[in-house]
């Protein structure tokens, strides 16, 4: 199972270039930082306390060492943080958070690599079938569960909230869609939160993701 950032990522990628879409660019950043947070979240290991800062919950790691890098660092500031400190400190440096997350797709076998540029497709003379999901399946997935009213679940819909406070649910959905797709994403969110304290904190995160991204437009 891919996690959050990098099903956000394989969305934002223009697979027959090799490269990010150039209108992804700017938020993607904000969106893989957050869907950071939001996995995290989703594992049990951060939450929002009832100042609105982040904090870890419990001392064990996720297993996952790009995910603990993150952990520990949030375990070892001073100091409690809101979300959108979060979600700025670690787009920091948009590029090389982009790198990283494709190189991890690379490593199993989702992309390969060519000249800094990421492709769906193996090397020629490779013969490497990927087990995770392509872009256009996660893709397909994600449409019908909003527009064929499928049954909505916690982490695709967690998915959908981070890509449309990124300003990216143009990756998902046609311009004429994008009304009612955001509606109906605003409204079972809504929902799951009101149920789940989790599904709550993934809520904040987009929230925070949301006012860095404005703030970034100013």
């Amino acid at each position: 199972m891919l996690a959050l950032f990098e099903e956000l990522f394989l969305l934002s990628m223009e697979e027959d270039r090799g490269r990010i879409a150039s209108y992804a660019k700017k938020s993607l950043a904000y969106g893989l930082s957050g869907a950071m947070l939001a996995e995290l979240a989703l594992q049990g290991k951060v939450s929002v306390n009832e100042k609105n800062r982040l904090e870890p919950m419990g001392d064990e790691l996720t297993g996952d060492a790009f995910l603990d890098e993150i952990l520990e660092e949030i375990r070892a500031s001073e100091k409690a943080h809101k979300l959108t400190y979060w979600v700025s400190q670690f787009s920091e440096r948009p590029k090389k958070l982009r790198e990283r997350v494709g190189d991890r797709l690379v490593e199993t076998n989702v992309l390969s690599k060519e000249e800094k540029r990421f492709f769906r497709q193996p090397p020629s003379g490779e013969a490497t079938q990927a087990a995770e999901p392509s872009k256009f399946e996660v893709k397909h997935r994600l449409r019908a569960m909003i527009l064929a009213n499928e049954e909505s679940d916690p982490r695709s819909l967690a998915l959908l909230n981070l890509a449309a406070a990124s300003e990216l649910l143009g990756l998902i959905f046609t311009p004429d869609e994008l009304d009612f797709a955001g509606r109906r994403i605003h409204e079972e969110m809504l929902h799951f939160a009101l149920e789940d304290s989790v599904m709550q904190t993934v809520e904040e995160i987009e929230q925070a993701i949301s006012t860095v991204v404005e703030d970034d437009d100013d």
